[in-house]
């Protein structure tokens, strides 16, 4: 069994996919409390430490967590801060 990590993403390709994502109805954030809490839950995805290694990455902004589910390689939970212009994807283990 793998553990879950944390892994660097280009942020200008993340920020085409969270607009792909939003107009096809596939992005989930944590606006959406019902359905972040399940898309959380359904893909054991560890929020806080999510959160915690975002706040240490990005320096200037605040950290933003937003789950893609368009059924393609970019499907996932990421963190990311705009005024950065960073982001990190969370990779659950197996």
């Amino acid at each position: 069994m793998s553990q879950a990590r944390v892994k660097d993403v280009d942020y200008y390709v993340l920020v085409e996919k969270l607009k792909q994502a939003a107009n096809k109805s596939c992005l989930v954030e944590r606006t959406n409390r019902d359905r972040w809490e399940k898309y959380v839950a359904d893909n054991k995805v560890r929020e806080t430490s999510l959160e915690a290694f975002g706040k240490v990455k990005f320096i200037r902004g605040e950290t933003k967590l937003a789950g893609i589910e368009m059924g393609d390689e970019w499907d996932g939970c990421y963190a990311y801060s705009d005024d950065d212009e960073a982001a990190l994807k969370f990779v659950p283990g197996k």
